[in-house]
Formats: structure tokens, sequence, C-alpha cells
């Protein structure tokens, strides 16, 4: 026997296992079947990719219908301004209410002259002042205002009548006591006096308490006067300062 038939085959292995030639062609054939239905796979699935149709897949999309005309019209409860004309409105009410604002009440006067006249003996009460009628001085504790006879004569200001009385030598006289301490007096009156003039009355200034007449002696030679004294707590005061 030569040395051929002496060796073995060295990819033969002894105790009649398999060759690892036979095994490793085996596992070839097992990788090259796998890769092979891999890219019969991947072909495939190209092209399955590229016939596909993508946008019949899809879902519909439906997008609102969009009103692009839009109704200018001025609703009814809208309140369009009137047209302005310029021809002018003759004798016809525009039926706006007057705005200007309302006439104020004229203020109630507060005094009065007592009689309409001018003063034609002043007041003075410190200086003797000589008496016409009684010929001698004597002091005037009031003023003499000149007016005609019968002229009607109103109360100074708001006051309750205190005294009405009757002499020999000042006549008819009203005394009529006001606020603050004021007592106006007013002499030489005609006896008729106005209507409700007696003690207790309210009167308001200006109201007409009288008239003038004759009535005082002590002057009975002095133009047709009225006597007009004023007192404020007692004090005589010269009435053409406080009279208006």
């Amino acid at each position: 026997m030569n040395d051929n038939q002496e060796n073995k085959n060295p990819v033969e292995e002894a105790d009649g296992q398999e060759p690892i030639v036979k095994k490793v062609a085996k596992y070839s054939a097992f990788i090259y079947l796998g890769l092979a239905i891999t890219v019969v796979i991947v072909a495939t699935v190209g092209i399955f990719s590229i016939s596909y149709d993508y946008e019949a897949s899809l879902p519909p999309i439906s997008f609102p219908e969009i009103n692009t005309s839009f109704d200018v019209s001025v609703p009814q409860n809208v309140i369009t301004p009137p047209e302005i004309s310029d021809t002018p409105v003759i004798n016809e009410q525009s039926g706006i209410e007057d705005m200007s604002e309302p006439e104020q009440e004229t203020p109630r006067v507060m005094f009065y002259c007592p009689v309409e006249g001018e003063i034609i003996k002043q007041h003075s009460p410190d200086k003797l002042v000589f008496s016409e009628t009684m010929s001698d001085y004597r002091v005037h504790n009031g003023i003499d205002i000149g007016c005609e006879l019968g002229a009607e004569v109103v109360s100074f200001s708001d006051g309750v009548i205190s005294a009405v009385t009757s002499d020999y030598f000042n006549g008819t006289t009203v005394a009529i006591t006001h606020s603050q301490g004021v007592v106006s007096y007013y002499m030489n009156l005609d006896p008729a006096l106005a209507e409700g003039i007696a003690v207790g009355s309210e009167v308001l200034a200006g109201q007409v308490i009288g008239s003038v007449g004759t009535s005082a002696r002590i002057e009975a030679k002095d133009p047709p006067h009225l006597h007009f004294e004023l007192y404020v707590n007692g004090t005589p005061v010269d009435p053409e300062h406080e009279m208006p």
C-alpha cells in the first residue's frame, strides 16, 4: 500500500462522521436561500409601493362653502340720521324741546319805602329842628316823606302789627314789629285803614296798610306827608339809611 492509500482525506473525519466541507456547504445553501427570499420580499414590497394608489386610499375631505357675498343693507332697528337740507324752514317747529334754562323766580323784595315821595324833613334825634306848627324847636325821631294826600302806605318789611293807636298829636298810627328787634311806626295816617289791619295781623313787605291823611295835629301846617320812624332794640335810627 502506497502513501496515498494509507493517508485518509484530510477533510474527512474518523469514526464515520460527516466531513466539515459538506457541513459548510449545507449551511451556505441555507444562507443563500434566506438571502434570496429577502430579495424577493423587498422587490415585492417595492413593486407594491410603486403601484399603490395613495390618493384613492385617503378618506375624502370636504371644506365648508364660504359665502363671499355680504348683505350691506341697514337693519330695521337701526335709526339712520335724517338728511340735512340747506333749504331754510319758515314758520315750522322743529319738534325739539326748548333746552334753554328755565327762568328763575325773581327774589322777593324784603324792604320797601313806605310811600312814594321825597324826604321833606330829615331824621334829627340829637339836634333841635324848628316846627312850623308848634313854633318851637324840638327833636325829630323820624323822617317826613312828602306825598299826595291819600297816597298808599305799605309795610316796610314782613312783620306783625303790634299796635294801632290814634291820639291828638300824632294822629292815627300803626306799629309793626319785624325780626331782629326792629319796629316801624307809620304816623299821620287816614283813620280808615286797609282791610284786615289790626293788632296781631301778619303783614308782608310792601303790603298796603293805609293811606296818608291829616290826623297828626302836631304837624298840621306841614305839607301832606307820612311821618315814618324806625327803632332797633328801642333806639331810633335814621330810616333813610334802611330804605331801598
